[in-house]
């Protein structure tokens, strides 16, 4: 198998990038100045003759809040290069793999999403991740798409390198507690992708750490996990936050569709806060 990988100078991608390196797959991977996937050039040309079966695509617009200012930068990521993306793998033959979010849904279940409950995003970004979906189920590719939630770990990302910013910065962190979902970390995104490409799957999946926290909880857990003592977390409702974006305030995803095809359980989400700070991957 032969996997074409995009944004593989992101958060996500140089996860895959690290994995790719300890499997037998070949393949190359494309920093954003080397593959810009907004250049239906750049897509023909590695495309049409790189002999690829797969294209990883982790090339994203991810700054939730920015993305309701810049919401036309956020759709020429996320959504609009899907169109032709999606033509060329249908053309050549190549099964796309794309991520999604949490953020495609409002907020109002009382139960965890499954993979058919029906989106309603909030934010602008959740909006343009949605459409990226409905452009590829549109196309008639074969395609595999993982929703993710709350990714975190690598590359100076995600809310847990945010913490440890905003501690040195000041003595008292004041986190959402009524923000719920699934802290997922990146480091355990391609093993689970990866085996469903063997498996030859299609469709969507839930692709999120197991189990569910509210931010501050998990603020507390991470904090507890480094031993910071004199660190104070007090908690506070979304609304005192002045924020650009709106966020459902419940996201949890069920991902047992996934784990029971592939046979793998996907580690709690304690579990991966443990591991990414052994591994120093914050």
């Amino acid at each position: 198998m032969k996997i074409a990988l995009t944004g593989a100078g992101g958060q996500l991608g140089s996860f895959f990038s690290a994995h790719l390196k300890q499997s037998s797959d070949r393949f190359d991977a494309y920093k954003r100045h080397e593959w810009d996937i907004q250049s239906q050039q750049d897509s023909n040309k590695f495309l049409s003759y790189g002999d690829y079966d797969v294209l990883i695509n982790c090339a994203a617009y991810t700054d939730v809040e920015k993305a309701e200012i810049e919401q036309q930068s956020c759709f020429d990521i996320n959504a609009h290069p899907l169109d032709h993306l999606s033509k060329l793998c249908k053309k050549q033959g190549i099964m796309l793999v794309h991520f999604s979010t949490d953020y495609i849904f409002d907020g109002d279940s009382q139960t965890p999403y499954q993979e058919t409950d029906q989106p309603n995003p909030l934010n602008a970004y959740g909006a343009s991740k949605l459409e990226g979906e409905q452009i590829i189920q549109a196309s008639g590719c074969r395609y595999l798409i993982g929703r993710l939630s709350w990714l975190f770990g690598g590359n100076d990302s995600g809310f847990t390198s945010k913490l440890q910013k905003w501690r040195d910065e000041h003595k008292v962190l004041t986190i959402t507690s009524d923000e719920v979902s699934a802290p997922t970390f990146a480091g355990h995104v391609p093993r689970v992708i990866l085996s469903a490409v063997e498996k030859n799957l299609e469709g969507i999946f839930h692709i999120n750490n197991s189990g569910s926290c509210s931010r501050y909880e998990w603020a507390r857990y991470f904090a507890e996990q480094n031993d910071w003592a004199n660190t104070i977390i007090k908690p506070a409702p979304m609304s005192s936050f002045k924020t650009q974006a709106r966020r459902p305030s419940f996201s949890v995803m069920c991902n047992k569709k996934i784990q029971a095809i592939c046979r793998k359980p996907i580690p709690e989400w304690k579990l991966a806060v443990k591991e990414s700070i052994q591994k120093n991957i914050q």
